[in-house]
């Protein structure tokens, strides 16, 4: 009993290697040569080179030698045989993350800017559109503010989609950018001379004071604060949204 069952665990665990059985020694001396099909506690079962399939009893098996099965080679891809272009739907949501960081007080209308493709586009559970795929952005319309009040804004607009060696136009919804407006940056303005100089004095002290003043306002003059604008930039990395407004037909 030991020996069989020594022997079925050989069996088993030569099949589950995917091994073929080159030799099969009986305790009768003889000896089959063939391809291992199967076994199990009773049977072993042996494809012969005339195509029949002979069978022995696990107790009559002695040995069994096993070569490794030769792996076919891998079948190269038929260049000519390409796979079929998938059309992106209207309306599917293109995530991307800018490479490059977007001054919007040295930018204008029409210019464009580097993005990479931060989520894949995937259909029926594969991915058509690779993460990383190469994304330029366009400046649609850009507002740059006053000196003194008002904020930077940008609309942006992707319109270029590259990967596996190919680009493809798109068109999408447009995607703005808005600074917070004023109060958040501080322009200082000097004022010099006596005039300032004198009025200060003169609050301070009167006539005498005034003329004090004036000689101080002459020589340095005064730093008088003024709330103005935040200028607007948009650095690396930073993530856009943006959702096709059109299909677009791409080869994976």
């Amino acid at each position: 009993m030991r020996k069989h069952s020594f022997l079925f665990t050989l069996i088993v665990a030569a099949a589950g290697v995917t091994l073929s059985a080159d030799k099969v020694t009986l305790r009768s001396g003889q000896v089959v040569s063939g391809n291992f099909m199967s076994a199990d506690v009773k049977i072993v079962r042996v494809l012969l080179a005339n195509g029949r399939i002979a069978e022995f009893p696990v107790d009559t098996v002695s040995a069994l030698e096993f070569t490794p099965r030769k792996t076919p080679p891998a079948v190269a891809p038929d260049p000519a045989v390409a796979p079929k272009p998938i059309t992106i739907p209207n309306g599917t949501v293109l995530n991307v993350l800018l490479s490059e960081a977007i001054d919007v007080d040295a930018a204008q209308a029409g210019h464009t800017f580097k993005s990479l493709l931060d989520d894949p586009v995937m259909m029926n559970g594969k991915v058509i559109i690779p993460r990383g795929s190469a994304v330029v952005l366009q400046a649609a319309k850009v507002e740059q503010a006053g000196k003194m009040k008002g904020a930077d804004k940008i609309t942006l607009k992707a319109n270029s989609l590259s990967f596996g060696g190919r680009k493809y136009e798109i068109v999408t919804t447009a995607v703005e950018q808005k600074g917070s407006g004023e109060g958040k940056k501080t322009t200082r303005k000097l004022i010099g001379g006596a005039g300032l100089g004198a009025i200060v004095g003169g609050i301070a002290g009167g006539g005498t004071g005034a003329a004090i003043g004036a000689a101080a306002g002459a020589a340095g003059g005064a730093i008088m604060a003024s709330t103005g604008t935040e200028h607007l930039k948009l650095p690396a990395e930073t993530r856009l949204q943006f959702t096709l407004n059109a299909a677009v037909t791409v080869q994976p």
